[in-house]
């Protein structure tokens, strides 16, 4: 039998090894802003998490990267604590654009059953919502993901995404997109759920680096992107469905601030539902109430990231939710399409790589990834500037 240092997940959660940060280490918000306008289909450098998960006592923990890489440039714990070296800590291979922990090493890992625990154990766990019921899936709603994860920071072969781009939004939102390229104010403001609340962000959780939650992100990104001043007002609660969006927009009046657009997201809590019907009612009953105060208000929606289908979510509602909002989309109002991007992102690594708390959340790569999203339907590109040059 191989031997793999066993890191049970309660210990995992207060490891601390090889530490070499001090707290001058923590990211300057400065880098996540540029991430985020520097979106994974495009970068020539990324900085992508990955969770070690071993399936068996014969097998390594491993983990895959979404790209092959032309350098991978260093190795460490998601909280930068702790840099990681290849052979002791990790061996990378190529062909599988994957690493994998070699005896000794010191990257924390799970188990299979300690990712899945027995519901009558003590470990930190959520029921599942169908399947195999004796068994959880390991829950964290704080850090104990992050805790566990590392980042990899790599040049990738260019030319490696396959996926859907967001395109540029600019004859949808003509006004927002003016405000911005005159170097207007902005007033932008967030309806939604957990996720757009900042869960499972480190800086919402407390941890390092600190990475803001997407919809901050968002904000800062516009200012340095256009030199614009950018005020942000974020409404979202977490366990909210666009039900309470639409009560909340209703009861608080919020196009009395008269925002000059609104990013609606919801959808992770709307699915188990299974009514994508009164899902878009509710999202238009939303855009409609703010638009009482504030006409000129212009929106841009949000499909949400998909859930663990481990935890027995019913995944073939995203889709159907995504195209919802679709057909709400016209003059004023826009798509962030994050249910597709997910979709391509799980082609190539696991859900556990990108989660924040083990079912619904992203960690900090999925709040840059969501912060992507949004920012390339504001962002021209050149290469859509050329496009409209030579028609």
């Amino acid at each position: 039998m191989r031997s793999y240092p066993f890191v049970s997940l309660v210990l995992a959660l207060s490891l601390s090894t090889h530490v070499v940060a001090n707290d001058d280490q923590d990211a300057s918000v400065d880098e996540f802003v540029s991430r985020a306008l520097d979106p994974i289909w495009r970068t020539r450098r990324i900085r992508e998490p990955l969770f070690f998960i071993q399936p068996g006592a014969e097998t390594r923990p491993t983990a895959r990267l979404l790209f092959q890489p032309e350098q991978v440039i260093s190795v460490t714990s998601a909280t930068r604590t702790t840099n990681y070296e290849a052979g002791r800590d990790y061996v990378f291979d190529a062909a599988g654009k994957s690493l994998s922990l070699p005896a000794g090493s010191r990257i924390p890992f799970v188990t299979h059953d300690q990712l899945y625990p027995l519901m009558t154990s003590d470990a930190p766990k959520i029921r599942r919502q169908r399947g195999d019921m004796t068994r959880g899936i390991f829950f964290d709603n704080k850090a104990g993901y992050h805790e566990l994860q590392v980042e990899v920071t790599y040049r990738p072969v260019p030319d490696q995404w396959k996926g859907d781009v967001p395109p540029f939004a600019g004859n949808t939102l003509p006004r927002t997109i003016a405000k911005l390229r005159n170097k207007q104010p902005l007033r932008v403001l967030l309806s939604g759920d957990s996720i757009s609340e900042g869960y499972n962000a480190s800086k919402f959780t407390g941890a390092r680096p600190g990475c803001p939650a997407y919809g901050e992100l968002v904000a800062l990104a516009l200012e340095k992107r256009f030199g614009s001043r950018v005020s942000f007002s974020n409404h979202a609660v977490g366990g909210w469905n666009s039900g309470r969006g639409l009560k909340q927009a209703i009861d608080e009046q919020l196009g009395e601030q008269k925002p000059d657009v609104v990013i609606i997201a919801f959808g992770m809590n709307d699915v188990f539902a299974r009514d994508a019907a009164a899902y878009q009612q509710n999202v238009r009953g939303i855009m409609q109430a703010i638009r009482q105060d504030s006409p000129d208000t212009e929106f841009l929606l949000v499909a949400s990231m998909l859930g663990n289908d481990q935890w027995g979510m019913p995944m073939e509602q995203f889709p159907l939710y995504r195209d919802a909002l679709e057909e709400l989309c016209g003059a004023g109002v826009a798509l962030a399409d994050l249910t597709t991007v997910w979709k391509e992102l799980l082609k190539h690594k696991s859900f556990y790589d990108l989660t924040g708390n083990g079912v619904n959340h992203p960690n900090d790569f999925g709040h840059i990834v969501y912060a992507q999203t949004i920012l390339s339907r504001f962002v021209e590109t050149q290469d859509e500037k050329q496009r409209v040059n030579t028609k």
